[in-house]
């Protein structure tokens, strides 16, 4: 984490691709009705996997080692996995496949 001392590399990264996710998932949500089915499928889809591998890489390479991570990441990643998770669900409610 930021200031720490402690080592988390990967932690920036993955905030990064999990706040871009949950953009496209967002705009998903707002705009996907129009979209194809395939194209509206592979992108919730998409999103959601990768994420979730990210999430997992994330804490399977820089394992969580000291209080301090642990709590940073539960201000940090695990909302954004949430909001991540969250979006997915609405999308599929809102068109009608959950």
């Amino acid at each position: 984490m930021l200031g720490s001392g402690n080592p988390t590399p990967l932690d920036g990264y993955a905030m990064v691709v999990l706040c871009s996710l949950a953009l496209v998932l967002l705009v998903g949500c707002m705009v996907g009705p129009r979209w194809t089915a395939g194209a509206a499928d592979a992108c919730r889809w998409g999103a959601l996997l990768l994420s979730m591998a990210m999430f997992a890489a994330v804490l399977v390479i820089t394992p969580t080692t000291t209080a301090i991570v642990g709590a940073g990441r539960l201000l940090t990643l695990y909302p954004a996995a949430a909001a991540v998770t969250l979006l997915f669900l609405g999308w599929s409610w809102r068109i009608g496949h959950l």
